[in-house]
C-alpha cells in the first residue's frame, strides 16, 4: 500500500508540474518546437557520493550523471532534426559546492588539506547535436563530488547566463530555463544557512523575469506538499528545506526568503523530488518529453482583428474603390507563430494603409495624439463648426470644412517627448530636451546603480549607447524610453588604492602577506573577492622574552641550575622553538629554580605514615636533590594484609553446635587489627566441641503379659546411641465374675471387658486395618483410572 501511495503521490506531482504551463505552448496547431537556453544547476556537494535512500542504494551523483547525459542525449537528437539553428537549443552547466569562480571549467580548490569543487560554470551555452554531443557529456562525466552547497552562489551564476541570452539579439524567441538540482540543505559548512538559502531566493527572483525556476530535489527531507511552517516552535528541518525550494522555484515568483515567499502562482508545481532512482529517472524522463514537446505560441493578431473591425464598420458603398481594404483583409495568414510577430503586424499595417485615403478626415484628426503637438486647438476648432446635414448641393461647404480640418492638421507642430528610465536603479533625471531630427549626445547617468552593479549605458530600442554617444531621434521615437542599463561588477582589477582610499583588508603579518579587496573598472571594491600582495610577509622578530611553560626550552637537571627559554617574536608571541632557521634565539633565566617535589623514593627517611594490614605505606615526595616535601603518596603494593589467628571466644561464635555430630565455627581473628574473617567468609571447626544428643520418644522394645515385663527405650534422633531405659510391668490376671453380677451390671462388665482385651497379641486389630487399606486402595485406582483417561 505504501508503494501504490507513492506511485500516486509522483503522478499527481508530474500533473500538477505540467498543468502550469501555459496552454498555448503545447497548442497542437504549432508547427514549430520552442529554442530552449537550458541552464542546469547540478549540486556536487559531498553528500552526492551517498545513496539517494537507506532503502534504494543507488549514489545520487549516478542518478545525476545518467539523468543529465540522456538530457544531453534527447536534446542532441531534437538538434540534429532541425537545420536552422535558431530552432535549436542550448545548454549551460553549473556546477555548486564550495567558494564561486568566475572561471569556465571543472576546477577544484583545497582548504585545512580537503579537495572541494568550486561553484563555477562548467560550459557556456552549448549547441549539442549527435556529432559532438560527447564533448558536453565529457563535462558531466567529470563531476567528483566534493564540498559544502553553495546554493546562493548557484544561482547568481544561473542569473549572470540567463542575462547573457536574454541580452542575446539571435536567441529573442527562445525560452529560458532552470533547471536546479540538489540533495541537502544549502551551506557553507554542514548545517542550514539562512543566508545562503535566502541569497538563492533572491538570485532566483531576478531569474523569474526572463526564465522559469525549476527546482529538484534528491533527499530523504524533500516534500513539495510542505511550504513552510506550521504550529508552534522552531522551524523543523523539513520546513526549512522545502519552502527554500519552493523559494527558489516559479512557484513563488516574488519570494523574499523562505520564511516570506509571498503568493504562490496559480496550479504551480515548479518544484519536484524523488526518495528513489527509480521515482528520479520517472521525473527526468517526463521532464524532457515535455521540454522537448514545447512549442512556439501563435502569433499575436490583435492589431489585426482591430483593423478588421474598424473596416468592417465602415459601409463600403460610401466609398470609391474598397477593394484595396479587401485585399489586405484577405491577405491575412491566420497559420503564423510568435517568431513572425512582424508579418502579422504588417498585416495590420497593411490594413490600415489601405483605410487611410478613404477615412473621414475627423476619425484622422480624433486618432491623432493631441499630446504630441505644441497647439491642438485648431484642429478641435475646426472639427467643432463641421455641420452633419448637407446634401449633395452644399458639396462645397463639406469642402471647406474638410479643407479647414486637413490645414489645422498640416499646421500642428510635432513636439518630440523622450524619457529616462531608471530600470532598478534609483534617485531621478530630469527629461531631456529632444530636438526632433538632430543628434542628441547620451549624459552622464544620475541615477543610484543597483546593489552590486553599475552603469553600463543607455539603451533605446535594443541598441546600448555609452556616454557620449550621439543619436538622431524622429516622430517614430515618440515617447520612446531611454532606459539605464546595469551590469554587474566584475572584480578583476588588483589595486592596492581606489580614487585615494586604500584597499586593504588584512594587514601583512609575520607569515602571510597583505590581503587586499579587488576591485572593479568602476571603481567599485568588493566586499568578499581579494587578492594577495606578494612577498609582504615581515618575519618573525626573536627579541621578546616570556618566561612560560610555552617558551621553556630546558630545565636545570637540579634546583641549582638555570632554566632555559626560548625568544618569542615580538610582534606574534611565536616561539623560536618552532622555527628551524631560529634554533640559536634562546636565553637562560637570572634566577634559581626551585625545588621541584616530583621524586617518588620509598625511604624510611621519607615515611610519612607505616603500611596497615588494609592501606599501603605513604612516603614524602622529594626533589632530585633529596631535600623532603610536604605532598605524600601511595607505595603500591606495600599493604601488610590481615595476619589470622585462632581465638576461641564468644565474640567470635560463627555458629553453635545442632546436634550431637556437628563441631562450634568461628571467625579467624587479624593478630594486627582485629577484624574477623567474616568478610571473607573464612572460619574454622572447634574439634574440642560438640553438640548435644537430640533425644526420641520411648519406644517399645517388648510387650508386657500377664507372664512377663516389657522393656523400652529413649534413643539419639541423629547418632541412634541409647540415651534411657525402663521396664513394663506385667498385666493382672482378671477372673470372670458370676453371672448375676454380670446381669446386675453390664455395662461395668463391658467396660472391664474392654481393658482385660490388651493381651499384647494384635492379631485381631490387623484384619480389619488391612481391609479398610485395600478398600481404600481399590477406591484410589477406581479414580485415577477415571481421572489419567
Amino acid at each position: 500500500m505504501k508503494i501504490y501511495k507513492k506511485v500516486i503521490a509522483c503522478i499527481l506531482t508530474l500533473m500538477m508540474f505540467f498543468a502550469q504551463m501555459p496552454v498555448n505552448v503545447f497548442a497542437a496547431n504549432q508547427k514549430n518546437n520552442i529554442p530552449l537556453d537550458i541552464v542546469l544547476v547540478l549540486d556536487v556537494s559531498g553528500s552526492m557520493e551517498d545513496p539517494i535512500t537507506s532503502t534504494d542504494t543507488t549514489k545520487r551523483i549516478t542518478i545525476l550523471k545518467d539523468s543529465i547525459n540522456q538530457f544531453i542525449e534527447e536534446f542532441a537528437k531534437n538538434n540534429s532534426k532541425q537545420s536552422d539553428e535558431k530552432y535549436q537549443s542550448r545548454i549551460s552547466i553549473i556546477k555548486f559546492a564550495g567558494d564561486k569562480s568566475d572561471k569556465v571549467g571543472n576546477d577544484t580548490y583545497t582548504e585545512n588539506r580537503y579537495r572541494y569543487n568550486y561553484t563555477q560554470i562548467m560550459n557556456d551555452f552549448f549547441t549539442a547535436t549527435n556529432d559532438n554531443k560527447a564533448k558536453l557529456e565529457d563535462v558531466v562525466n567529470s563531476i567528483s563530488p566534493a564540498g559544502a552547497t553553495r546554493s546562493d552562489f548557484a544561482m547568481e551564476l544561473a542569473l549572470k547566463q540567463i542575462n547573457q541570452s536574454k541580452n542575446d539579439e539571435s536567441r529573442k524567441d527562445a525560452k529560458r530555463i532552470v533547471f536546479f538540482v540538489t540533495d541537502g540543505q544549502p551551506t557553507t559548512l554542514n548545517n542550514f544557512d539562512d543566508d545562503v538559502a535566502n541569497k538563492a531566493i533572491t538570485a532566483s527572483e531576478e531569474i523569474k523575469k526572463d526564465a522559469e525556476v525549476y527546482t529538484f530535489g534528491m533527499f530523504s527531507l524533500t516534500d513539495p506538499s510542505i511550504t513552510g511552517h506550521v504550529g508552534s516552535g522552531s522551524w523543523s528541518d523539513a520546513e526549512k528545506f522545502n519552502a527554500y525550494m519552493h523559494g527558489v522555484s516559479s512557484n513563488y515568483s516574488d519570494a523574499q526568503s523562505y520564511k516570506n515567499l509571498g503568493t504562490r502562482a496559480e496550479n504551480s508545481a515548479y518544484y519536484m523530488g524523488a526518495k528513489s532512482s527509480k521515482e528520479a529517472t520517472a521525473i527526468f524522463d517526463s521532464v524532457i518529453a515535455k521540454l522537448l514537446s514545447m512549442t512556439y505560441a501563435g502569433a499575436d493578431y490583435t492589431d489585426v482583428d482591430a483593423a478588421i473591425k474598424r473596416a468592417n464598420s465602415l459601409n463600403k458603398d460610401n466609398y470609391k474603390d474598397f477593394s484595396k481594404v479587401e485585399d489586405a483583409i484577405n491577405a491575412v495568414n491566420r497559420d503564423k507563430d510568435i517568431t513572425e510577430q512582424e508579418v502579422v503586424n504588417g498585416y495590420a499595417k497593411a490594413i490600415n494603409e489601405a483605410m487611410k485615403g478613404i477615412k473621414d478626415l475627423i476619425e484622422k484628426a480624433n486618432n491623432l495624439n493631441k499630446d504630441n503637438y505644441e497647439d491642438f486647438s485648431k484642429v478641435e476648432d475646426a472639427i467643432k463648426i463641421v455641420v452633419r446635414n448637407k446634401n449633395i448641393t452644399e458639396q462645397d461647404e463639406v469642402d471647406a470644412m474638410a479643407k479647414a480640418i486637413n490645414d489645422a492638421i498640416g499646421a500642428l507642430v510635432f513636439q518630440l517627448k523622450i524619457k529616462y528610465k531608471s530600470n532598478g536603479g534609483t534617485g531621478t533625471m530630469a527629461n531631456p530636451a529632444i530636438e526632433l531630427d538632430k543628434e542628441f549626445t547620451f549624459p552622464e547617468c544620475e541615477y543610484v546603480a543597483p546593489n552590486g552593479k553599475h552603469f553600463k549605458g543607455w539603451q533605446v530600442d535594443s541598441t546600448i549607447y555609452k556616454v557620449g554617444d550621439k543619436r538622431v531621434f524622429t516622430k517614430d521615437d515618440q515617447n520612446k524610453e531611454i532606459k539605464a542599463v546595469w551590469e554587474e561588477h566584475t572584480f578583476d582589477q588588483k589595486l592596492k588604492e581606489v580614487n585615494g582610499v586604500s584597499t586593504l583588508k588584512d594587514k601583512a603579518t609575520c607569515t602571510t602577506n597583505a590581503i587586499y579587496y579587488k576591485s572593479c573598472t568602476c571603481g567599485q571594491v568588493s566586499t568578499t573577492e581579494t587578492f594577495e600582495d606578494k612577498d609582504t610577509k615581515l618575519g618573525h622578530e626573536y627579541t621578546k622574552q616570556i618566561k612560560d611553560e610555552k617558551y621553556l626550552k630546558s630545565q636545570g637537571s637540579n634546583c641549582q641550575e638555570h632554566d632555559a627559554y626560548w625568544y618569542a617574536c615580538s610582534r606574534c608571541d611565536v616561539s623560536a622553538k618552532d622555527d628551524e632557521n631560529a634554533q640559536d634565539k634562546y636565553y637562560e633565566s637570572a634566577e634559581v629554580g626551585n625545588h621541584v617535589y616530583d621524586q617518588e623514593v620509598e625511604s624510611s627517611e621519607y615515611l610519612a605514615i607505616p603500611a596497615t594490614c588494609m592501606t599501603p605505606a605513604r612516603y614524602y615526595k622529594s626533589c632530585i636533590c633529596g631535600a623532603k616535601g610536604t605532598e605524600a603518596f601511595a607505595a603500591t603494593g606495600t599493604h601488610l594484609g590481615h595476619a589470622y589467628i585462632e581465638v576461641k571466644n564468644p565474640q567470635f561464635l560463627r555458629e553453635k553446635a545442632t546436634n550431637c555430630k556437628e563441631h562450634d565455627t568461628y571467625w579467624y581473628v587479624c593478630s594486627r587489627c582485629g577484624k574477623t574473617s567474616k568478610t571473607i567468609n573464612k572460619y574454622y571447626e572447634d574439634k574440642d566441641s560438640k553438640g548435644e544428643h537430640i533425644s526420641s520418644d520411648w519406644i517399645i522394645d517388648q510387650q508386657p503379659t500377664v507372664a512377663k515385663e516389657g522393656s523400652k527405650r529413649k534413643e539419639c534422633t541423629v547418632c541412634k546411641e541409647v540415651l534411657e531405659t525402663e521396664k513394663i510391668a506385667k498385666l493382672e490376671n482378671v477372673k470372670t465374675e458370676t453371672k448375676k453380677e454380670e446381669t446386675a451390671s453390664k455395662k461395668e462388665t463391658k467396660v472391664e471387658s474392654k481393658k482385660a482385651v490388651t493381651t499384647g497379641d494384635n492379631t485381631n486389630g490387623i484384619v480389619p486395618m488391612a481391609l479398610l487399606g485395600i478398600s481404600l486402595l481399590g477406591i484410589y485406582m477406581i479414580v485415577m483410572k477415571k481421572y489419567v483417561r
